[in-house]
């Protein structure tokens, strides 16, 4: 018989076989620090991942917000200027018609002494303007009472005396009721005798060139039909 007690054939008493089971420990425990390293690896190139698109996001976020400022701005700068030029050009219109409009006749500051915009009487703008230079534009003969003066204007209640002054030249110009003329000359103050002086009677304005108390002395050498 055989004593139960007695080992295995092939096994020693007293001995475990550990050699197997430590190298299959091992290669698990590569195995797992090397997935752990993955995963960590991993979880590091994720993480800058998201960290890079920031400041570029951050930049095309900026970008639009300033362009859209700049572009706000300029309708708004032009919205404002434009304002400013309707003013100015309203402006001009308001105070009267511009030198060398025709049947105009307009002092050196820009008044309208007739303005064919706003037919008026002119004595008070005749005031505002006395010693001051005109030049008038293609302005109408109203008549030729006189032999040196003649009436100018749209109307016989818009109209100025224009008194001829100065040598006549070797041909000089003959003005003649209904010619529209071009001059340059002075706003000259006179007294109640000077429409008598000139030869004005009551049927051509005597009365009215007494009022308005003013009147254009130009140079005859001036005085030329309109083109």
């Amino acid at each position: 018989m055989t004593d139960p007690r007695q080992p295995a054939a092939g096994t020693t008493r007293g001995a475990t076989s550990v050699g197997p089971q430590k190298k299959r420990k091992g290669l698990w425990l590569a195995l797992a620090l090397a997935a752990a390293v993955i995963a960590l690896l991993l979880l590091l190139s994720q993480c800058g991942g998201d960290d890079d698109p920031q400041p570029g996001a951050a930049g095309a976020s900026s970008s639009p917000s300033s362009s859209s400022s700049s572009a706000s701005a300029s309708p708004s700068s032009s919205a404002s200027s434009s304002p400013s030029a309707t003013s100015s050009a309203g402006g001009g219109a308001a105070g009267g018609a511009a030198a060398g409009q025709p049947s105009s006749l307009v002092a050196a500051d820009g008044t309208a002494v007739l303005d064919p915009a706003a037919p008026a009487d002119p004595a008070p703008v005749l005031g505002q303007v006395a010693g001051q230079q005109v030049t008038a534009t293609a302005v109408q003969v109203l008549s030729v009472p006189a032999d040196e003066g003649f009436w100018v204007g749209s109307s016989d209640a818009q109209r100025v005396w224009v008194q001829l002054a100065g040598a006549a030249g070797e041909s000089p110009y003959q003005v003649r009721q209904g010619d529209r003329v071009d001059f340059t000359g002075t706003v000259t103050a006179h007294d109640g005798q000077f429409p008598a002086t000139v030869g004005v009677d009551d049927a051509e304005g005597a009365a009215q060139l007494a009022t308005q108390a003013q009147h254009v002395e130009a140079d005859r050498s001036t005085v030329q039909l309109s083109s």
